[in-house]
């Protein structure tokens, strides 16, 4: 999980409102907003004309869909949400002197359209993708490196005297647009992998893993169950879903981490050892690269809610 780095607040003497105060940078195909809030809100409606990427910068928000689920909104997350799509958000720790602030990346829907379009065209050899398509339900993600990178060039831009600005931000959105629909596929390949029986290569790689979790894996296995050569192995991995075969095994070692720590009530050290780690002090270190805290903390945040 990466986090973005934020920027200067709003000065004092600029401040109009304390509830979502927006700076707004136009371009030709997108929209970049930054929304500061200075005290605590409850149930704050919130939704976006065009195809939206809202990432935190600073603070904590709870953001409801249409499920109504309590999501938990922090620095290390991205929003990914359709055109007219209505959030509910809280802002419980907003204040004065702590404000919360937010990125919003509206894309023009023609733009994502076009480029959506233009991705699927190349998807003829895929082994994992049969249609890429922007969903039309939000999901909350967390960021990872390629998508920070990219938001933080489309921040400095904006605030630059860039001549040409117009030009790289287009440029950077086909990128933005590539990297969230890999994020977003890895997701939902990864959910409907519960359900499909091993009936996709994916499928049966991930639940490959799931069952042999608490043992050394091997590349060489998923690529007998994939039936893929190595070279297109990885390419298909890196090329369609934005991630490695190894970053797939660490994500689902972690992810029932996760559920071990908090459901089991294990110690670190025996979750550790429990998802296929060889020490506890391996396991934390990619705890915390992946989560951005360590296992401890990541319980005893758990337990406040």
């Amino acid at each position: 999980m990466k986090k973005l780095i934020s920027v200067p607040l709003i000065s004092i003497d600029k401040i109009t409102t304390l509830v979502e105060q927006r700076r707004a940078f136009n371009f030709k195909t997108c929209e970049l907003s930054i929304y500061e809030t200075r005290k605590e809100v409850a149930s704050f409606p919130l939704s976006f004309d065009g195809f939206t990427i809202t990432s935190m910068l600073k603070g904590t928000k709870q953001v409801r869909f249409s499920d109504l689920i309590d999501r938990e909104y922090l620095p290390g997350n991205t929003i990914i949400t359709p055109s007219y799509c209505k959030l509910n958000i809280d802002f419980p720790e907003a204040s004065f002197e702590k404000p919360t602030q937010c990125t919003a990346l509206t894309i023009d829907n023609s733009y994502v359209k076009k480029q959506v379009d233009e991705f699927n065209e190349m998807l003829e050899e895929s082994r994992f993708i049969k249609s890429w398509r922007i969903l039309d339900e939000p999901i909350l993600i967390y960021n990872n490196e390629d998508l920070v990178n990219i938001q933080m060039k489309i921040l400095r831009l904006s605030h630059s005297n860039d001549p040409f600005k117009e030009i790289h931000i287009k440029l950077l959105l086909k990128e933005l647009v590539l990297c969230v629909l890999k994020m977003q596929n890895i997701m939902m390949l990864n959910k409907n992998s519960f359900h499909n029986n091993n009936n996709t290569p994916f499928a049966a790689i991930v639940n490959y893993i799931r069952q042999n979790i608490h043992s050394e894996i091997q590349i060489e296995d998923l690529l007998k169950i994939s039936s893929m050569s190595k070279s297109s192995f990885y390419r298909a991995f890196v090329g369609e879903l934005g991630i490695s075969p190894y970053q797939l095994i660490i994500s689902e070692r972690l992810k029932i981490g996760k559920k071990l720590l908090l459901e089991e009530k294990l110690s670190v050290k025996e979750t550790a050892y429990a998802v296929g780690f060889s020490g506890a002090n391996y396991f934390i270190r990619l705890f915390k690269k992946y989560e951005g805290i360590t296992p401890k903390q990541f319980v005893n945040k758990q337990l406040r809610f």
